[in-house]
């Protein structure tokens, strides 16, 4: 009988390691704050990602990113945030 939990077990940690590993290289590339030049202001930017749901979005197969905070707010809220078209082109 434990011959079949060990088989499971392996099997289970088969899957569960990778899976892991890849959302933690999207959470350490997501921590970070970075530096990014604005599209529509056209200076330099520093943006805050929303760490966990670019992990929830990688997850479910989806590269998706969302700005955090960006200090170019609140003036410029309502941006079309192209910028994370540039970031996600970098990762």
């Amino acid at each position: 009988m434990w011959v079949i939990w060990v088989v499971i077990v392996y099997f289970l940690l088969a899957l569960l390691v990778p899976t892991a590993w890849a959302l933690g290289h999207t959470w350490r590339l997501t921590k970070r704050s970075r530096c990014v030049t604005c599209p529509e202001a056209g200076g330099a930017a520093t943006l805050t990602l929303d760490t966990w749901y670019a992990v929830r979005m990688h997850a479910l197969g989806n590269p998706e990113l969302r700005v955090l905070d960006c200090e170019r707010w609140p003036a410029r809220r309502d941006c079309g945030r192209e910028c994370l078209t540039r970031i996600g082109a970098a990762s």
